[in-house]
Parts: C-alpha cells; sequence; structure tokens
C-alpha cells in the first residue's frame, strides 16, 4: 500500500520539527535581513533579502502545493499578481528615477489591492 508519507525528497524533510525549525529559521533570517538592509539603508542588502524573500516564498509555494495540492484559481491569480509587482519592484526601482514611496506604492497597489479586489468584487475562481 502506497502511503502519501512515502515521497522521497523535501516532504519529508519539512514534516519534521528540524526542517520546520529551519524553515523558521530562515524567514527569521530574511527578516532580520530586511531590517538591517532598512536600519543601514544598503540597497545591496535590500536586493539581496529580496531575492532570499521571493526564493523562501516560493520553496513555501512548493512545499504547500506538494501536501495540500492548493493550485486553485485564487490562488493562480494571486501569485501572478505578486510575481509582476516582484519584477514591478526591480524595475521601477532599477530603470526609472520615481521615489521609493511611489514605487512601494505601485508595488502595493498591484501585489495587494489589485488582486484582493478582484477576488471580492468579481466571481473568480468561485464554483458555479
Amino acid at each position: 500500500m502506497d502511503s502519501p508519507e512515502a515521497d522521497t525528497g523535501t516532504d519529508q524533510f519539512f514534516d519534521s520539527r528540524a526542517g520546520i525549525a529551519a524553515l523558521g529559521a530562515a524567514f527569521l533570517g530574511v527578516g532580520i535581513g530586511l531590517f538591517y538592509s532598512l536600519v543601514t539603508d544598503s540597497m545591496a542588502v535590500f536586493r539581496v533579502v529580496l531575492v532570499a524573500i521571493l526564493v523562501l516564498v516560493a520553496l513555501s509555494l512548493y512545499i504547500l502545493y506538494r501536501r495540500e495540492g492548493l493550485l486553485t484559481a485564487e490562488n493562480r491569480l494571486v501569485g501572478g499578481f505578486v510575481l509582476l509587482a516582484m519584477a514591478l519592484l526591480f524595475g521601477l526601482s532599477e530603470l526609472t528615477s520615481l521615489p521609493s514611496e511611489v514605487v512601494m506604492g505601485v508595488v502595493f497597489l498591484v501585489g495587494v489591492i489589485v488582486p484582493g479586489l478582484l477576488l471580492q468584487y468579481t466571481e473568480y475562481g468561485s464554483p458555479g
């Protein structure tokens, strides 16, 4: 008989306490790095932290997908807008001379507000 826990690889590692602790420590380290980059006003550290956040989010989504199979229409919509927001963050900060407040506002609008409004006020992803 096959059981869902018979998978090998990262699924078993992240089911253990050590794996969960390692993932939690990585998120804590990214948070500390983000705080440090903001306190020291270092864009180089900030960029490295953003890449680390992207990697951790991708790893977390992979684990969630493997465990729960949560590839729903809502998750695809939110994930697409988050990726678009990350691309906008890098593109606007590197290719334009817009103030950082404007860049962060656009990223927040595209990554948080727009998908939330789409999910709340449309029938996207709902059964029926």
